[in-house]
């Protein structure tokens, strides 16, 4: 009998008829036909079980369905909870455990969760340490409070995103509370990857808390390098300039830098570097204001000698010199640069005769071949006592037998016809170009 019927169809009826037999009990009232029971589904009668607080027979039927057990476990921990209120959180714990375990892969963050909820914050924190999800347990430790332990569970799993989750909770509790944040510092100082994520963040959005890290924490030298960064970027900023020439917020950064980097010994030439900076500053701001022109802040020692030549302020470019203690020789290159931009060639003559050169004529020979000016570069390049230096001076002008003539009196002679040779060459193919240039403009 029955060796036909489908042995699949026939052991999912007995199935059906054994779980609608547990749900007829009079104790559980839940009179269902088979054709109720399918269009209500396994999922949907094991809810309304759990709905009922009748926990063991809708575990014992998922498991009997082969179903997961996870949603009757977790709602029977919640309601556990709620209904323990005179149970201490160590022996709830325990009892949780015991069936929380049956179940792998169980979010015991949700659990933790309600326990929050319910006002059993301690038994949340202990249940939240099951949690194998950090994704999952980091924020929930965030709600209960605690932080510290957050931030740990985040190092430890090696999300980046994670730490900068805790971190900027952290930071936010802060700003709302308005509390000084030296306990945060010293927190991320001691975890090498929070800390670090910390810098790398703060670098470029909030130079004042880094700041403040960097000086809770003793790294003075950072705290400076870092406000010589904000000074750099004030100089991009028209607003920079506004206020007090003298006392501007740039010059008040780079102080700053400087006292900060005298405070250790390795840093002195910082310290120096930094001193010297904001003096240089000072003058430039004095500079714009005398000459109404902001064209001075930012720029080198060497190229405001020469603004200020160019502009014929020698007597400034001068009060430079001697501020920051240009040496003679630059002071020569500087100006003949300066004067021959201008095209001042009595001045520059003038200024060559009044000492012999302390670097030779060498200076005011470039600043004339530069612009272009062959007549006064032949002025000065017999007074250059090097051959070597005559020769190269004569072949970027294109005369070939003065430079030959200059380079047969130099000691390394072959080696100085090599190059002479190159840039005779050069100088030939870029007047050849310019003549076919000219010759075609005539058309």
């Amino acid at each position: 009998f029955g060796s036909r019927f489908p042995h699949g169809r026939f052991q999912e009826m007995c199935k059906i008829l054994r779980v609608l037999n547990a749900v007829r009990d009079p104790e559980i009232g839940m009179p269902l036909t088979v054709k109720q029971y399918k269009l209500l589904t396994a999922t949907v009668l094991i809810g309304r079980l759990i709905n009922a607080n009748q926990h063991l027979l809708a575990l014992r039927i998922s498991e009997y369905l082969n179903l997961n057990p996870e949603v009757v476990i977790m709602h029977w921990a919640c309601e556990k909870i709620t209904a323990s209120a005179a149970i201490p959180d160590v022996v709830l714990l325990e009892g949780l455990l015991d069936k929380l375990r049956l179940c792998k892969g169980i979010s015991y963050a949700a659990v933790a969760a309600h326990a929050d909820n319910s006002g059993r914050r301690k038994l949340a924190a202990m249940l939240v340490d099951h949690e194998s999800q950090s994704s999952k347990q980091i924020p929930l430790l965030l709600s209960i409070d605690e932080q510290d332990k957050a931030l740990q569970k985040s190092i430890d799993s090696g999300d980046t995103d994670l730490v900068y989750l805790v971190l900027f909770h952290i930071w936010q509790k802060i700003s709302v509370e308005k509390s000084a944040p030296l306990d945060f510092f010293g927190v991320i100082n001691a975890r090498p990857l929070a800390r670090d994520l910390f810098i790398a963040y703060a670098r470029h959005s909030k130079h004042e808390a880094l700041k403040d890290f960097f000086l809770s924490t003793g790294r003075l030298q950072d705290a400076g390098f870092l406000l010589l960064k904000e000074s750099r970027e004030l100089e991009r900023n028209p607003m920079a300039s506004k206020g007090s020439p003298l006392h501007g917020p740039q010059v008040r950064l780079v102080e700053q830098a400087h006292r900060l980097f005298a405070e250790t010994k390795e840093h002195l030439f910082e310290s120096k570097s930094a001193e010297e900076h904001a003096k240089l500053l000072r003058v430039q701001h004095q500079l714009e204001v005398s000459t109404k022109q902001a064209i001075f802040v930012g720029s080198s020692v060497s190229d405001t000698i020469k603004t200020c030549i160019v502009m014929g302020n020698e007597r400034a470019a001068v009060k430079v010199k001697s501020e920051f203690k240009v040496p003679d020789k630059r002071w020569y290159w500087l100006k003949s640069c300066a004067l021959a931009t201008v095209g001042n060639w009595d001045a520059l003559e003038t200024f060559s005769r009044e000492k012999r050169p302390p670097g030779g004529y060498k200076p005011f020979v470039e600043a004339c071949i530069d612009a272009g000016q062959k007549t006064e570069a032949l002025k000065y390049i017999p007074k250059l006592t090097d051959p070597g230096e005559r020769s190269e001076a004569y072949a970027r002008l294109n005369m070939t037998e003065e430079a030959k003539k200059a380079a047969s009196e130099a000691n390394n002679g072959d080696e100085l016809f090599g190059r002479l040779k190159s840039t005779l060459a050069q100088n030939t193919l870029i007047d050849t170009l310019r003549d076919r240039l000219s010759f075609q403009g005539t058309y």
